[in-house]
Formats: C-alpha cells, sequence, structure tokens
C-alpha cells in the first residue's frame, strides 16, 4: 500500500511538472519566415531577431502577435532599416538584403524575367 502511495505521488508530481512546463514554453512561432517581396523571397532569421530583442514581440508586431498585417516594401523599409541604424546591426544598404536583385556592378536589375 505505501509502495502504491509512493508511486502515485510521484507521478503526479511528474505530470505537475510537465504541466507547468508545457504552459510556460511561449511559441515563439517559425524559426526561419520568408517574406515575400514580390517576386523574392527573403528569409527572415525570426528566432535570432526574437533573442537579440529579449523576446519582446511588440518591437515588430504592433498590436498582436502573429502575421505583420499590411507587409509592404514599405513596412519593411521603416520597421527593419531603422531599427538595424538605430542598434547598429544588421542591414540597411538594399543590397545587403536584396541581394538576388543586383547585378555584380552594384546597379539593381529590374523586376521581371531574370536570365
Amino acid at each position: 500500500m505505501k509502495h502504491t502511495m509512493v508511486t502515485f505521488f510521484l507521478l503526479a508530481l511528474i505530470w505537475g511538472t510537465v504541466s507547468v512546463f508545457a504552459e510556460t514554453i511561449p511559441n515563439h512561432g517559425p524559426e526561419v519566415i520568408k517574406l515575400k517581396m514580390g517576386d523574392l523571397v527573403l528569409p527572415f532569421m525570426h528566432w535570432k531577431h526574437q533573442k537579440t530583442l529579449n523576446y519582446d514581440c511588440f518591437n515588430c508586431h504592433a498590436n498582436k502577435i502573429g502575421k505583420i498585417d499590411d507587409w509592404s516594401k514599405e513596412t519593411a523599409h521603416n520597421l527593419c532599416i531603422s531599427c538595424h541604424a538605430n542598434g547598429h546591426k544588421g542591414p540597411v544598404e538594399c543590397e545587403q538584403c536584396h541581394k538576388d536583385i543586383y547585378s555584380k556592378s552594384g546597379r539593381l536589375i529590374p523586376a521581371g524575367p531574370r536570365p
């Protein structure tokens, strides 16, 4: 009887611990998000940015967690470049993010079919 009570107590303790940890681990979303910018897809290192920003989601997600509303070129430029410039980290020049659309001469390649 005593052995059964100890076993029951240990199982309850383990179950309670697992439940607490399951509830406290937040959903950080995908590790990498593929941001669509016209014909381009830019890999955004989501988890790296979260860690850098101390998991303060509202640096980027103004009103709610999840997909950023009205994602556009202007949103990306205002949000990303200003943060990178202020923190002195991350790309701030066009070709640093948009490598695939710049020629070797440093000039912008027009959108449309690419060779």
